[in-house]
C-alpha cells in the first residue's frame, strides 16, 4: 500500500463531512455540515480577535552616518520624511549582522542634507547598540506607529487569500466552523487588521487551516 493512499486515509479519518451545501446566510457565512476530529482539533491553533489600535509600518534603507553620540543617524530618501515624526519606534537590523535586531526611537527628522543625492537624515536614539553599530554600515529601518484608531485585529497567519478575496474560519466549536470573508484594513507584523466580516470576541482558526478551508469552501 503506498504512501499517498496512507496519508489519505489518515485524513479521511480525521475529518468527516456529511450531507450538502447550504445556501449562503447572512453575513457572507457558507455553512456544510462538518466535525472536526479531537485529533485536528489539537494540532490547530484558535485565537480570539481584539480590538487593537492600528499599528501602521514604515520601511527604511539607508546607513549608519557618523555621529559622536550614542544614538544613531541613518541616511534616507527625503521623500520618505514627510511620513516620519519624533517618538516612533524603530527596529534596525544592519547587513552585516541580519540576525540581531536593534531597537531605539526617532529622536528627530532633519531635512536634506545632500540636495544632489535627495537625501535626508533620522536621529534614533536606540535602547542599547553598544559598539556594534559602526559608520557606513547599510541598514534596514523599520518605523512602528500608532495611527490612533482601533480596530478588530488577528494573527496575519489566519488569513486565507483565495480568488483575490480574504477569508477566515470562525471557531464555533468542533461542529461548528464557519467559512468568513472579510476586508482587511492593513498588516503591521504578525498582525491583520480587519476592517469588515468579523467581530471581536469572535474565534478564528490561525494555523494548519487550510485543509479544513478546502474542504467547506466554494472557491
Amino acid at each position: 500500500m503506498n504512501c499517498n493512499f496512507l496519508l489519505c486515509l489518515l485524513f479521511a479519518s480525521g475529518m468527516y463531512l456529511q450531507g450538502c451545501k447550504h445556501p449562503q446566510v447572512e453575513g457572507g457565512v457558507t455553512k456544510k455540515t462538518f466535525v472536526l476530529s479531537d485529533t485536528m482539533l489539537k494540532t490547530i491553533r484558535i485565537d480570539t480577535a481584539d480590538v487593537e489600535p492600528v499599528l501602521m509600518e514604515l520601511h527604511f534603507s539607508g546607513k549608519v552616518a557618523e555621529n559622536e553620540s550614542t544614538d544613531i543617524v541613518v541616511n534616507v530618501a527625503a521623500a520618505d520624511l514627510s511620513h516620519v515624526t519624533k517618538g516612533y519606534r524603530a527596529d534596525v537590523v544592519t547587513a552585516s549582522l541580519p540576525n540581531k535586531i536593534f531597537h531605539g526611537t526617532v529622536d528627530g527628522v532633519h531635512a536634506l542634507t545632500d540636495t544632489l543625492l535627495q537625501t535626508g537624515q533620522l536621529s534614533i536614539k536606540m535602547d542599547f547598540a553598544g559598539k556594534a553599530l559602526k559608520p557606513e554600515m547599510f541598514t534596514k529601518v523599520v518605523l512602528r506607529c500608532d495611527e490612533g484608531d482601533d480596530m478588530v485585529a488577528v494573527p496575519e497567519t489566519a488569513i486565507i487569500e483565495d480568488h483575490s478575496k480574504n477569508f477566515v474560519l470562525v471557531f464555533k466549536d468542533k461542529y461548528n466552523i464557519q467559512v468568513r470573508e472579510v476586508e482587511t484594513y492593513t498588516t503591521s507584523g504578525d498582525v491583520t487588521y480587519i476592517s469588515k466580516g468579523l467581530n471581536a470576541g469572535e474565534s478564528v482558526i490561525s494555523a494548519h487551516q487550510q485543509q479544513i478551508y478546502n474542504a467547506l469552501s466554494d472557491n
